[in-house]
């Protein structure tokens, strides 16, 4: 049987790219440091995964499955002989796990000779650069010779919500995970050094800069300016705000904005891929079971209106392409009144706007020069 590594058990890795892997065929050896939870992998040979919609719950198993300590010597050996990786870990941790990454990399190079794709499922931007650059710090000239034509470094694009499980939950099964029916993994065709595998829901797709952008300007901004809508009516989930036929028609206004900029960018064969894109996701944040909060999809508002992030970044894009970005301007004016002060980060953007002005605000946080139509249209919308 084919083996696949999964980097990283939490809910993306168990929730989702370790059940694609056991669901295509691949036994799935799990690499963390959770002893826990690497203990009860290991003597069940199996876990559960729910997936949960507003008709109905189906129960899953997902195996064979069997978990490793990435700080010991048997997750160096594990790297050696799969077929294929994953990682799912959070960007901030990808530095930690480069050198066991390194590590195995080299003792396959000296090993088999084959090549190793690993496919980052890390939805951060760059990825695929900042895991070679933390990779290559270890390795010698003959190493990184080897690495570029044989370690592939395939982004991925995360589509799928995981919603948070109940304490009862939590303490009845500890390996349980529940996620939403859609299961599409696109990632970068031309990232791949050996045989791109037949894994379900694949879609290998190139120039990946498309997935990327749909995924950060349609599907995490249409989420954002609901949060921050929803969060201005008193909404706490975003189910309710979704369905507020006023919010519902800002959503798709500012996810439409977006798609006709990447139709733009990209050319006529995408229309109907992100049009039919902005239609299930309206769908989608509709999800009750998914228990998504406006307060955590609104969390930090100082990451999320940078100015290469979901909304503001979503905006330039636009302009860039000639596309008027007023509906997406909306859910930034919405933003900047997020000021919930249990967020980590919203009371410091409402001191800013309280001490030091809008303009501080659009320059400091968001990049932005007044030259900048953006600039101006934020400024005509909080000042409305």
């Amino acid at each position: 049987m084919k083996t696949a590594i999964m980097y990283g058990a939490g809910n993306i890795g168990r929730g989702f790219i370790g059940k694609v892997f056991a669901d295509s065929g691949y036994e799935v050896c799990f690499l963390d440091i959770m002893q826990e939870i690497i203990d009860e992998m290991n003597a069940r040979g199996q876990y559960h995964v729910h997936i949960v919609s507003n008709a109905e719950t189906v129960d899953t198993v997902v195996k064979p499955v069997r978990a490793v300590n990435s700080l010991t010597e048997q997750a160096i050996d594990e790297i050696v002989n799969c077929d294929i990786m994953a990682t799912a870990v959070g960007v901030n941790v990808l530095p930690k796990i480069a050198p066991v990454i390194a590590k195995g990399m080299v003792a396959r190079m000296e090993r088999t000779g084959k090549p190793l794709d690993i496919i980052l499922c890390e939805n951060q931007l760059g990825a695929d650069e900042l895991m070679q650059g933390w990779i290559y710090e270890r390795l010698n000239d003959e190493q990184k010779a080897w690495a570029e034509k044989n370690l592939g470094l395939v982004e991925a694009s995360i589509g799928r919500m995981v919603p948070p499980l109940t304490p009862e939950m939590r303490a009845q099964d500890k390996l349980l995970i529940c996620v939403e029916p859609y299961s599409e993994l696109p990632v970068d065709k031309n990232a791949f050094r050996g045989e791109i595998p037949d894994l379900v829901g694949l879609i290998p797709y190139t120039p990946f800069e498309f997935y990327i952008k749909r995924k950060l300007f349609l599907h995490n901004g249409g989420h954002a300016l609901c949060a921050y809508l929803g969060y201005e009516k008193g909404y706490e989930y975003i189910w309710q705000a979704i369905a507020d036929p006023e919010i519902y028609e800002a959503a798709k206004a500012s996810m439409m904005t977006s798609a006709h900029a990447l139709v733009a960018k990209f050319g006529e064969g995408v229309r109907s891929n992100v049009e039919s894109n902005v239609t299930d996701l309206l769908f989608r944040f509709q999800n009750k079971a998914l228990k998504d909060t406006v307060a955590r999809v609104g969390a930090d508002p100082v990451r999320k209106l940078r100015k290469n992030d979901r909304i503001v970044g979503a905006a330039l894009f636009a302009i860039e392409q000639g596309v008027d970005p007023s509906p997406i301007v909306k859910g930034i004016a919405a933003a900047l009144r997020f000021d919930r002060e249990e967020d980590a980060t919203a009371p410091e953007i409402q001191k800013a706007l309280k001490e030091q002005g809008l303009d501080y605000v659009l320059a400091h946080y968001m990049g932005l020069t007044p030259d900048e139509p953006l600039y101006g249209m934020i400024k005509a919308a909080c000042e409305a």
